[in-house]
């Protein structure tokens, strides 16, 4: 499988120098800017995320009807790219929004020079995998689902702007949506084999539905909404937003709770369906766990954004959830390879006592929580290098021979062996049932390298789905 040729530049050409980016905006402009697009004066701002993709502060402002608490969100700029999902498109979705039932800040204005919007700054937290009792996590999760409900009762073409794509039908939204992040995987011009073959199977399998598609969230679940006092508050985040499938927002939810666990995870599905949400199809929820996770490691793929130890501690789990997703879709049982012993190296106590000093004489003596924050990431990033040092060469003979298994030689290397996996699996000479214990046997490893700094993640899985959906699954075989 090659990349496009549109989104290559040809060897034999230069690459153009790549134009200007203009200056980024102050926070001291754009907070100004929020205080008179309110209409009163600057109280209070806090920065409450930061990073090379979107900034956000928690802004008061002072009013002649008292103190707002409002949301400042502002996107840098950034160079041209494929991606569509900008913060303009955004206030394209919360406008859509507007007077609806859905639970949602309201949009209050968009600047027009910079990629910022100003919105209400719904009550509550985020944190739903620390609230305590389970009693209170179902009936948060009972209102989050009762909220996708309504959400999906609104008709996808609500969702229109300039920076929106008409509707169609619900196949033909599905593939735009697969068009899209496929020209994301491309324009990296690096190659991954396990997101290759994930886009190739969702290319073949697109869900024979000709439906009216429907108001999508684009990225539902824990994290991305509120709660309070054992309700939830707001649906939060909603950038991805498209016109789809509604299963596709149930798949989110699916895998968002791997991170952020739901009691009762099939329970909370039917009471979606009960709320008046769309009929359940396990078939769709499937794919859609292959294409969430897929969107995911794409995302890891291109590295726009994110600390090291938690983009090492996402890329391992994304990749074991996948290839598990690529399974169960498929009508696929794989064994898991045994779990690598290896003894330590002489360099292990040495590791190890610089994780021990970032986590007791560092991360446990400061009070600031962004160095508390820097000293856990650097961590995490040192348990993983641990881990290859100690683990890294087994994985890596590991591969090398189940390689060998499938292409009759062992490779020079694991990438070229990869590479030519695919290119016998795009002409018929390796089925999909050959090719994909090999990507998800090198995912498990892997996650094995990754496992000490990903603590209880490194285990995780996939909720249960209901049991009584029949299932309709494709040969493969």
């Amino acid at each position: 499988m090659t990349f496009p040729a549109a989104n290559r530049t040809p060897a034999a050409e230069p690459a153009p120098e790549a134009a200007a980016l203009p200056p980024a905006a102050t926070t001291e402009a754009l907070t100004a800017w929020a205080a008179e697009a309110a209409g009163g004066r600057l109280a209070d701002c806090a920065q409450i995320s930061g990073g090379n993709r979107c900034r956000s502060w928690a802004v008061d402002v002072e009013t002649a009807d008292g103190r707002q608490p409002l949301y400042l969100r502002y996107a840098p700029p950034r160079p041209p790219s494929g991606e569509p999902y900008t913060v303009r498109r955004e206030a394209q979705v919360y406008r859509a929004l507007d007077g609806t039932d859905v639970p949602a800040p309201r949009l209050l204005a968009e600047h027009d020079r910079h990629e910022a919007i100003l919105t209400e700054r719904a009550p509550g937290r985020a944190d739903y995998r620390r609230i305590g009792p389970d009693a209170e996590k179902t009936s948060v999760a009972k209102d989050f689902v009762a909220a996708l409900a309504r959400l999906h009762a609104l008709p996808g073409d609500r969702l229109a702007g300039p920076d929106v794509a008409p509707a169609g039908d619900m196949r033909a939204c599905v593939a735009r949506e697969l068009e899209i992040w496929r020209g994301m995987y491309a324009e990296t011009d690096r190659r991954d084999p396990l997101a290759e073959l994930a886009l190739g199977w969702l290319e073949d399998r697109l869900p024979e539905t000709s439906g009216a598609p429907v108001f999508v969230h684009g990225d539902a679940g824990p994290g991305n909404f509120l709660f309070q006092d054992g309700r939830m508050t707001a649906l939060l985040d909603w950038e991805l937003a498209h016109a789809g499938d509604p299963m596709e927002d149930l798949a989110w939810y699916s895998m968002r709770s791997v991170m952020e666990p739901t009691p009762d995870f099939a329970g909370r599905l039917r009471d979606y369906a009960a709320a008046g949400g769309a009929p359940l199809d396990l078939s769709r929820i499937l794919y859609h766990r292959v294409f969430v996770t897929t969107r995911v490691v794409i995302i890891r793929h291109r590295n726009v954004t994110g600390e090291p130890g938690a983009s090492i501690l996402s890329r391992a789990l994304n990749r074991r959830l996948l290839a598990g997703a690529l399974a169960e879709a498929s009508g696929l049982e794989l064994t898991p390879p045994p779990w690598i012993e290896a003894p330590d190296t002489p360099q292990t106590a040495f590791h190890d006592g610089v994780i021990d000093d970032l986590r007791a004489r560092i991360a446990g003596r400061v009070e600031d929580a962004e160095a508390v924050s820097a000293a856990k990431n650097a961590a995490r990033v040192l348990k993983y290098l641990r881990e290859v040092d100690r683990l890294g060469p087994v994985v890596e003979a590991r591969k090398r021979a189940a390689l060998a298994a499938l292409l009759g030689d062992a490779p020079e290397a694991v990438s070229a062996g990869e590479a030519e996996l695919l290119a016998l699996h795009a002409t018929g000479r390796v089925r999909f049932a050959q090719a994909l214990p090999y990507f998800a046997a090198a995912a498990a490893w892997d996650a094995q390298l990754a496992a000490l700094a990903s603590g209880g993640m490194a285990r995780r899985g996939f909720p249960d789905l209901p049991p009584d959906l029949p299932p309709d699954l494709p040969n493969v075989l």
